[in-house]
């Protein structure tokens, strides 16, 4: 199965790409991110970044949603958990207690590994080092990862930032042999997206209207229900529910026929 690669349609203007779109480098200083093609939904994954060329204080490398935007630094947004360059593990703008992987330098690997059922993810510095910098954390126990806030059913993406001029980070998605062993029960590499459904929609609209030959009391009701799964990547479920009753006592002349009448539109 095909493997993923850097977006040249999802990053910032400064960024580019090379190495069929697995190198990416800052060509003028600002601070931005790149973003892969794909998502992914359920299963498990592992992936490398090398730190090519590092220096800037905001490079980082991690997973994000597709809403987080690609300018600004991703230590500083929602939907993100990244290493950054100094070795903290930032999710959520917050820095991770109990893991410091000290400074990342030019040529250094990190590893990653995501289970996107559990919503956890794992960083592990080159081939020896420890998951998440602890002895008892491992992916494929599940055991010690940190925990996203990128909500089910919202697909994960892997991500690197940038800040420095010239800093360049290399993905390995799965094309060559990885530096690391790939944790058991993991996809040896990110692999091409899984679909995202986009077309799950059910409306309701509902009307009732109750009278009587005698009628002591009208009941009008209308109900209007809508669910929806949204055509964009942030795939909450979306639930609106609107009501309105209207209990009254009415002088009204009913025709004879008329015994209770009840009008539903679906």
């Amino acid at each position: 199965m095909a493997n993923t690669v850097w977006n040249s349609a999802d990053k910032h203007a400064n960024i580019t790409l090379s190495g069929g779109n697995l190198i990416a480098t800052l060509t003028t200083a600002a601070t931005g991110s790149v973003r892969a093609v794909d998502r992914q939904l359920t299963g498990k994954f592992y992936w490398e970044c090398a730190f090519t060329t590092s220096s800037g204080a905001a490079m980082s490398t991690g997973v994000a949603s597709s809403t987080v935007a690609t300018t600004g630094s991703l230590g500083t947004l929602t939907g993100v958990c990244v290493v950054a360059r100094n070795g903290s593990v930032i999710n959520d703008t917050t820095t991770v207690g109990g893991i410091a992987f000290g400074t990342i330098t030019s040529g250094m690997v990190m590893c990653v590994a995501v289970d996107c059922a559990t919503r956890l993810v794992w960083f592990r510095l080159g081939a020896g080092g420890l998951w998440n910098m602890s002895a008892g954390a491992n992916p494929a126990t599940g055991v010690g990862g940190v925990s996203l806030s990128i909500g089910a059913g919202i697909p994960i993406y892997p991500i690197s930032g940038f800040s420095a001029l010239n800093d360049a980070i290399t993905a390995n998605f799965g094309d060559t042999a990885f530096t690391g062993a790939v944790p058991s029960g993991y996809t040896s590499g990110f692999t091409a997206g899984a679909s995202v459904p986009t077309n799950a929609l059910a409306s309701q609209a509902l009307a009732e209207h109750w009278l009587t030959t005698n009628p002591d009391a009208r009941i009008t009701q209308v109900v209007a229900e809508h669910w929806a799964s949204v055509a964009s990547d942030n795939l909450q479920a979306v639930v609106t529910f609107v009501a309105l009753e209207h209990w009254t006592s009415v002088a009204v002349v009913v025709p004879a026929a008329g015994g209770p009448m009840v009008t539903m539109i679906h």
